[in-house]
C-alpha cells in the first residue's frame, strides 16, 4: 500500500511568499527595503586604544 505524503498549506504558502519577497528584492523592486544605514558619530574621548589597555591606563 502506498503512503501519500501530505504537505501543509501553511509550508507552501511561506515558502512562495519567501521566494517572491527574494525575487521582488533582487530585481531591484525592493531594493533598500531590507537595508540600514547607520549614522553614527564617535568623539575622541570616547576612543580607546590599544596603548591605552596594554598600559592600564583609563580615561
Amino acid at each position: 500500500m502506498k503512503r501519500s505524503r501530505y504537505t501543509s498549506f501553511a509550508i507552501i504558502a511561506v515558502t512562495v511568499i519567501a521566494v517572491g519577497t527574494l525575487l521582488l528584492e533582487n530585481t531591484g523592486f525592493l531594493t533598500g527595503a531590507f537595508r540600514t544605514e547607520i549614522l553614527a558619530r564617535v568623539d575622541d574621548g570616547d576612543v580607546v586604544n590599544a596603548a591605552d589597555i596594554a598600559g592600564g591606563t583609563m580615561r
